[in-house]
């Protein structure tokens, strides 16, 4: 049994390690979604049992953490490791990862965040996802095969005190794989790509990854309400007026993607 003194040597601060086997997925789901809450203050924390089709089944998830600027967000499912790895939690993840959202993602995305459909839609169909799964307590083995599968894994701890005060422990840490840093407008006369001015980008010369996997330098100027991205050498392969999405991965490469 693992126990935890917080604060002064009292009654009341110390807390008890809880049975993990004790508490059903529902009590779990709750623990777990405080915990992200709490623990990760820039992103929003909701119930999302939002469909996803793969191999012909519909799969539904627990949560979905999504950071507040909308750059990138993760499907959550909690489980226990009584449940079956082979049999139960990786046909599930897997849907979740490769699958296809189906529209009531949307739906319950913008009811459950409080954003607008055209907002929730361009979430569910563009922003980059990662998917994680949060157990009951820690597994090597769960782990490691969980992340050969490019599924991130955490587990969750509960500790009770004398007065019934609980204290969660959350193991591991949710990784940012790629985010997206927003969308612009493909102007072919200025050979450049119109973005918001507070675009995270800075000044200058940029390298980017393009459409094709070729490597181009552009160049970002700041005008009032529009920063412009400029292709430095050769036309670029854009449509005129077409939409061009900005992906930075957790390296630091940034893309340019024709959603």
């Amino acid at each position: 049994m693992k126990v935890v003194v917080v604060g002064e040597c009292e009654s009341a601060n110390i807390y008890e390690s809880w049975d993990p086997d004790e508490p059903d997925e529902i009590e779990v789901e709750g623990y777990a979604a405080k915990a992200l809450s709490c623990i990760y203050p820039d992103y929003l924390c909701c119930v999302f049992d939002g469909g996803f089709l793969f191999e012909g089944e519909i799969y539904r998830p627990d949560l979905a953490l999504v950071a507040k600027d909308l750059s990138h967000w993760f499907i959550i499912e909690v489980e226990l490791l009584s449940h079956s790895l082979h049999g139960h939690v990786l046909p599930q993840v897997t849907a979740f990862h490769r699958g296809e959202p189906q529209p009531d993602c949307v739906l319950k995305l913008a009811r459950a965040l409080g954003i607008e459909k055209s907002v929730a839609q361009t979430l569910v169909t563009y922003v980059p996802r990662s998917v994680a799964v949060v157990a009951n307590k820690p597994d090597f083995n769960w782990e490691m095969i969980l992340r050969s599968h490019r599924i991130q894994f955490l587990s969750l701890s509960v500790y009770r005190s004398r007065h019934h005060v609980h204290a969660i422990e959350l193991a591991g840490r949710l990784e940012v794989v790629q985010e997206s840093l927003g969308f612009g407008t493909y102007i072919a006369t200025d050979r450049s790509i119109r973005l918001p001015a507070n675009v995270r980008l800075p000044d200058g010369p940029i390298q980017f990854v393009e459409q094709g996997g070729g490597v181009g330098t552009w160049y970002l100027r700041r005008f009032g309400s529009a920063a412009w991205l400029t292709k430095q050498a050769g036309v670029p392969s854009i449509p005129d007026r077409s939409y061009v999405q900005i992906i930075r991965t957790a390296a630091g490469t940034l893309s340019l993607r024709r959603p």
